[in-house]
C-alpha cells in the first residue's frame, strides 16, 4: 500500500483541478450547471437557471425522486468558483425543488401524501424549538438560515415519500443510490490514484463531497444497503454485480481515512449480523474485531496502517472541540447558542491565536465533530433529547415495519436501515450524522428514511411474499 499523506492534505488545495467531463456525467443536473456557470465566469448564474428548472419541473408533472436524487448530490469543487458560492447556491436550489414541489402540487390540486410516523412528532419539535431558540441566539440570521437549511432537508423526506410511491419507484431509487455510490467511490479512487501520480503518495480522498468524512459517512450509509441486497439476490450477474460494488464501496471507505466511519459500519455490520439471524456472519465479524483491535493496541503494525489511522495523533484535534463544546453547552444549557453560531464563540472560549494548532483548529472550529455535542450547544439540552428521541422512534418503528413485511425486497431494506442505526448512534459521538448536518450526506440518510416509509406505504398493498429469484 502507498503511504498515506496526513490529514493536514485535505481537499483545499485540489480544488483547481477538473475532473474530464466523462467522470462528471453522472452527477447530474446540477454538477452541469455549477460547470456552466464555473467557464463562464458568472458565479451566481446557476442560482437562477437550477430554480427555474426546478420550476418547471415541478409545474410540468411529479417530480421524479430518481431527478431529485441525482439533483441534489454532492458537487465538483470547480476552479474560480469559492466553496461558498457553491454551498449557498447547492441549498437555494435545493429549496427551489421543495417549494417548487409544493406550489405544482397546490396549482394541480393534487394532494401530497404525509406518512404516519413518530418521526413527524420529531421533525415538528427541532423546527418550533429551532425557531424560538432562533429568536434568543447570538446571531438570529445566521441561525435562522440554518435552521431553513434543515428544514429544506425535511421538505426533501417528504417529497421523496410522496414521489416513491410504488414497489418499482423503490427498486429503482435503490438501483440510483447504489448506482450514485458506484461512481462517487470510483471518482475517489482516480482521486487516490492521481495523489500517487502527482506527489508519490496517496491522500485522503473526498471525492465530490466537501471533506472525507463526509463521503465516509455516504459510503456507511449505502454499503449496508449492499450488503443486504448481496445476501438477498440468487443470481449469479447480479451477485456478482453487487459484489463489485461492495468492493468499491469498501476500498474507497477505507481511503476516506474516515476513523467514525469505519467504526458505525463496524457495529452496523454486527447488528446486521444479529437483525438477519446469520450467526456465522456476527461471529466472523466479531474475531476480525478482536483481532484488528490486538493489532492496534500491541502496536504490531507501523507504517500503512498507523498513518491511514492517523495513530500519531491520536484524536488530533477532537478533545479540544469536545472541550470547548462542552463548556459553551454548560454556559448555555437551556436554549445554546443558536443554529449554526459556534464559530462566532469559539474563540472567546479558546483563543486560537494563541495555538501552535491555529492551521489545523481554525477550519475545524465551527464544528464539534460530535452529533450530540452540536446539538447541545447550539440547541440547548433540549436539541439533545430531540435527536435520542429521533433514534428512539425510528429504531421502533423499523422493528414494526419488519414484524408486518412479507415481501423478501422489502424486508431486504429495512433490514438493512435498522442495523444501520446503532452504527449511525454512535458515529453520532465522533462525528456529525446524517440526521442533522450541513453536507449532501443528509440528503441521503433521509432518502433511506423515506425509503423505510415507501416500505410502509407499499407493504400493506403486498400482503402476499414475494420471492426474490
Amino acid at each position: 500500500m502507498n503511504q498515506v499523506l496526513p490529514a493536514k492534505d485535505l481537499p483545499g488545495n485540489w480544488r483547481g483541478y477538473c475532473p474530464p467531463p466523462l467522470l462528471c456525467l453522472f452527477l447530474g443536473l446540477e454538477v452541469i450547471l455549477l460547470l456552466v456557470a464555473g467557464l463562464a465566469g458568472i458565479k451566481y448564474v446557476f442560482l437562477i437557471v437550477s430554480g427555474t428548472v426546478a420550476l418547471l419541473l415541478c409545474f410540468g408533472g411529479r417530480l421524479p425522486a430518481l431527478f431529485a436524487l441525482l439533483a441534489i448530490s454532492p458537487v465538483v469543487f470547480l476552479k474560480d468558483v469559492p466553496l461558498d458560492v457553491i454551498r449557498v447556491g447547492k441549498w437555494i436550489f435545493v429549496i427551489m425543488v421543495v417549494l417548487s414541489w409544493l406550489v405544482g402540487r397546490a396549482m394541480r390540486r393534487e394532494r401530497i401524501f404525509v406518512p404516519t410516523t413518530a418521526v413527524n412528532y420529531f421533525i415538528l419539535g427541532f423546527v418550533l424549538w429551532g425557531i424560538f431558540i432562533s429568536l434568543l441566539a447570538r446571531d438570529f440570521a445566521v441561525s435562522f438560515f440554518g435552521l431553513f437549511r434543515i428544514i429544506s432537508i425535511f421538505g426533501l423526506f417528504y417529497l421523496f415519500t410522496d414521489v416513491i410511491s410504488s414497489r418499482d419507484d423503490i427498486r429503482k431509487t435503490v438501483a440510483m443510490w447504489i448506482g450514485t455510490g458506484i461512481f462517487l467511490a470510483l471518482f475517489g479512487i482516480f482521486q487516490y490514484q492521481l495523489s500517487v501520480m502527482r506527489q508519490g503518495a496517496g491522500q485522503r480522498i473526498w471525492s465530490t463531497f466537501e471533506n472525507p468524512n463526509n463521503l465516509g459517512l455516504f459510503l456507511f450509509l449505502l454499503i449496508p444497503v449492499v450488503i443486504s441486497l448481496f445476501y438477498l439476490y440468487r443470481k449469479p450477474l447480479i451477485k456478482v454485480g453487487l459484489g463489485f460494488a461492495l468492493g468499491l464501496l469498501l476500498v474507497c471507505l477505507l481511503w476516506t481515512g474516515s476513523r467514525a466511519s469505519w467504526l458505525g459500519l463496524y457495529v452496523a455490520c454486527l447488528a446486521f449480523g444479529v437483525i438477519s439471524k446469520r450467526k456465522y456472519l456476527t461471529s466472523v465479524i466479531l474475531i476480525l474485531g478482536a483481532i484488528l483491535g490486538l493489532i492496534l493496541s500491541l502496536s504490531l503494525v507501523k507504517g500503512d496502517l498507523i498513518t491511514l489511522l492517523r495513530m500519531e495523533r491520536g484524536l488530533a484535534l477532537r478533545p479540544i472541540l469536545w472541550q470547548v463544546s462542552w463548556r459553551i453547552f454548560k454556559d448555555h444549557p437551556l436554549f445554546g447558542v443558536g443554529i449554526g453560531c459556534i464559530p462566532a464563540v469559539f474563540q472567546s472560549y479558546y483563543p486560537i491565536s494563541s495555538l501552535s494548532l491555529y492551521s489545523l483548529l481554525s477550519p475545524a472550529a465551527g464544528s464539534p465533530h460530535s452529533l450530540f455535542l452540536q446539538m447541545g450547544a447550539e440547541m440547548g439540552g433540549l436539541g439533545v433529547v430531540l435527536v435520542l428521541f429521533f433514534f428512539g422512534v425510528y429504531f421502533r418503528e423499523l422493528k414494526r415495519t419488519l414484524g408486518h413485511l412479507e415481501d423478501e425486497f422489502l424486508r431486504a431494506l429495512i433490514i438493512a436501515f435498522w442495523a444501520t442505526l446503532p452504527g449511525l448512534f454512535v458515529h453520532s459521538f465522533f462525528e456529525l450524522s446524517g440526521v442533522i448536518g450541513p453536507g449532501s450526506y443528509t440528503v441521503f440518510f433521509w432518502l433511506s428514511v423515506s425509503l423505510a416509509q415507501a416500505v410502509r406505504r407499499v407493504g400493506g398493498q403486498n400482503p402476499l411474499s414475494r420471492k426474490i429469484p
